[in-house]
């Protein structure tokens, strides 16, 4: 399999399987949109560390921010991400050397540091999500503009039930 590429004979043999009754329909969901991220991800990893010299996580991270009022404590940032207690200290380590973030004391708890948005990290955050948006939208162009509008309302309802459970 070609890097970025999904295989054309693994994808016929799992919707084989599914016709044959091998598999539970659901698949034909969310064996999909796995492979899609997965993709999706590896793509979008390669090129922000080429062109900002970022990782995925430090752009979730400044991402998190930047829609969430620029300002959040760790453990805020920790639920909104999907790495490691650990690993979010790296990735804030790294930011903030880097003039992305900075820390100032909760006024309400004085124990927490908050994490903030600069803004050179807005500016970052901004330039590399249009940019990484701009690289993966060729993904979709095999939609016509009132499928891609459908496709995103069907993910946002999936996305709203994931929280019902």
């Amino acid at each position: 399999m070609k890097k970025n590429r999904v295989d054309n004979n693994l994808i016929a043999n799992f919707y084989g399987k599914i016709e044959d009754g091998e598999l539970p329909e659901v698949f034909t969901m969310t064996f999909p949109i796995a492979l899609i991220q997965k993709t999706i991800f590896t793509h979008a990893e390669s090129f922000l560390k080429e062109r900002f010299d970022l990782l995925n996580s430090e752009v979730d991270v400044l991402a998190s921010l930047y829609t969430n009022n620029k300002v959040l404590s760790p453990t805020q940032l920790y639920d909104l991400t999907i790495f490691s207690s650990g690993g979010m200290t790296k990735v804030l380590k790294r930011l903030q050397e880097r003039g992305f973030i900075y820390r100032k004391e909760d006024e309400n708890d004085k124990r927490c540091m908050l994490v903030c948005l600069s803004q050179s990290g807005e500016e970052i955050v901004k330039e590399s999500l249009f940019a990484i948006s701009k690289e993966c939208s060729k993904y979709f162009e095999a939609f016509t503009q009132e499928e891609r509008e459908l496709f995103s309302t069907l993910l946002k309802k999936v996305l709203l039930n994931i929280n019902k459970f």
